[in-house]
């Protein structure tokens, strides 16, 4: 697609996709996201995308409670907030630098997080090989490792 501009003309995305029959509705991808994949793929003839390896639950005194009355839960969620690791996935960055299913995000980088989103965000904010961070729970314990995030696998 051709770029998508505001009212001043300023290019503030890319489209990518319009709904037939739906007047008016298109997907475009954002100019910031637009700008460092052109970056990349002008510096390194690719795009790499940070990734952890995680999938991440965010906590809420309802979650814990779920979580917890679920006969098949692997483990017992004693946080209220912060983000969940339910699983780790084999051989990933997340899995070489010591994260466990069950371990509670509670920062990144020093900032409090309390979704899964901010933990994400911060992910895609790195780059790959970037140190972060990840401070925790386990075990009631509060522990900081470092991550260095991969390039997201092709599949």
């Amino acid at each position: 697609g051709g770029p998508l501009l505001n009212l001043n003309g300023e290019v503030i995305g890319v489209n990518t996709a319009i709904i037939q029959g739906a007047q008016g509705l298109g997907f475009a991808i954002p100019i910031n996201t637009v700008q460092q994949i052109s970056t990349q793929l002008i510096e390194k003839g690719r795009v790499e995308h940070a990734y952890l390896g995680i999938q991440m639950v965010t906590l809420s005194p309802e979650m814990k409670d779920n979580i917890n009355n679920n006969p098949n839960s692997p483990f017992t969620v004693t946080e209220t907030e912060g983000v969940l690791i339910a699983r780790v996935m084999p051989n990933s960055p997340a899995a070489q630098a010591g994260l466990r299913a069950g371990d509670v995000i509670i920062a990144v980088n020093g900032q409090s997080v309390k979704e899964g989103a901010l933990v994400q965000q911060a992910v895609e904010r790195s780059t790959v090989g970037q140190s972060m961070a990840i401070t925790l729970r386990r075990n009631g314990q509060e522990q900081t490792l470092t991550v260095r995030p991969g390039n997201l696998p092709t599949q």
